[in-house]
């Protein structure tokens, strides 16, 4: 099993954000470039390659956001960016 972040993309009002570039900043190993768009109800999610503390960006008409998550392990770490 792959370690996995997923979510969703809001704005402040909490309506998803479809078309969003969510992107890994910074992970525990160095990253290639791991980005895509959200999908048209606001979701998202990335494979990452192990455990560990991870930046995670959202970009989209509506502004910007940022978030930090801990991956603890095999399995699917859920988040919310609000930009």
């Amino acid at each position: 099993m792959t370690a996995r972040i997923h979510g969703i993309v809001t704005d402040a009002d909490g309506s998803p954000v479809p078309g969003a570039r969510v992107a890994l900043e910074t992970g525990p190993v160095p990253l290639p470039d791991i980005a895509l768009l959200t999908g048209e109800d606001g979701t998202f999610s990335l494979d990452v390659p192990r455990a560990g503390e991870y930046a995670v960006t959202a970009h989209g008409e509506r502004g910007s956001g940022r978030c930090t998550v801990l991956v603890p392990g095999e399995g699917s770490t859920r988040i919310t960016l609000v930009i």
